[in-house]
């Protein structure tokens, strides 16, 4: 087996693109999905040709603030979940897809959690030792009156009271 191709095309070339290869003969879609970089969300669909087991990956970025992209599922019966998928993992936006249901999530509440501005919840409001153990440090008996740490990828002010006194998780006093 070849290694993969690489097509890197711009989002209003990305239909045409798959629409061509699928016409030369790319007839079985692997999957699709994205990758946080910041500033653009890099979407990547991988496509074979079953005669001659041929791969080609094809990628493309969106404005992160502007995620939108023609739908797949026209050419590719599967694409659909992945579309589902990047969207709700992603937010990514697929013009023309069909069926917009949440696969995992029960409700769109706040960012999408895949992207790195999100904010994990579930690590923001438990307790967060800042090591498993309190010898992990390096010293001998510990450090009991080591400041409290912030699980990774947490901001210093999230859950925590602001300026005016207002609680941000529950908006009151």
């Amino acid at each position: 087996m070849t290694p993969p191709r690489d097509l890197a095309v711009e989002p209003g070339d990305w239909l045409g693109s798959i629409a061509a290869l699928r016409d030369e003969g790319c007839e079985v879609f692997d999957f699709l999905t994205a990758v946080d970089r910041g500033q653009v969300i890099e979407v990547v669909v991988r496509v074979m040709n079953p005669a001659t087991k041929a791969a080609t990956m094809v990628w493309t970025t969106v404005p992160a603030d502007a995620a939108e992209l023609a739908s797949l599922s026209e050419h590719y019966l599967g694409a659909t979940w992945c579309e589902r998928e990047t969207a709700e993992m992603f937010g990514v936006r697929f013009m023309g897809l069909a069926d917009q249901r949440p696969l995992l999530l029960r409700a769109r509440l706040g960012r999408p959690p895949l992207l790195k501005e999100s904010v994990l919840v579930a690590r923001a409001v438990r307790e967060w030792p800042g090591a498993a153990q309190a010898t992990d440090d390096g010293r001998q008996g510990g450090n009991p009156s080591r400041r409290r740490q912030l699980p990774p990828g947490v901001p210093d002010d999230f859950l925590r009271p602001d300026r005016s006194g207002l609680d941000q998780s529950a908006g009151t006093t």
